[in-house]
């Protein structure tokens, strides 16, 4: 009798086991297609939020370590503390300089340690371009430099 019932409830089961098919089967198509247009708007919106994006790089995570931002603010005390530097803030005002002219740079922005040392680096030479009217502070300060 076992049997028997377990083949009727079986039967029965099997209209019931269907229309619970049916629904995990309908669940699970909404569920591919929620999973699928998830999938396809995210390159479209990469696509369209690059450019938004692009411009939140500049938009960097700001240094926060004391000991890094004492440092850079030291090598920028040194590079400030030149005649080329002194020459250029008299030569070019403030509202006259343009992308080629020196900029000091944002100590505040993270950096790597090499990229802030290029951003230095580059900053210094630029600044020497000013030292052409006091020759003799020049060769002490390229002693300073290679001696980095």
């Amino acid at each position: 009798m076992n049997s028997n019932n377990n083949n009727q409830g079986f039967g029965e089961e099997t209209e019931e086991s269907k229309n619970v098919r049916r629904a995990v089967k309908g669940k699970m198509k909404i569920d591919r297609e929620n999973y699928n247009s998830r999938k396809r708007a995210r390159p479209n919106n990469n696509s369209e939020s690059s450019d938004t994006r692009k411009p939140q790089k500049k938009l960097l995570e700001l240094e926060t370590d004391t000991t890094v931002l004492q440092r850079r603010q030291k090598q920028i005390d040194y590079g400030k503390n030149t005649v080329g530097y002194y020459n250029y803030i008299q030569q070019v005002p403030i509202d006259q300089r343009t992308k080629d002219h020196p900029k000091t740079p944002d100590k505040f922005t993270k950096y790597s340690r090499r990229s802030w040392d290029t951003l230095i680096k580059m900053w210094r030479i630029k600044l020497h371009e000013y030292d052409t009217t006091a020759t003799n502070s020049t060769e002490p300060d390229s002693d300073e430099d290679s001696s980095k």
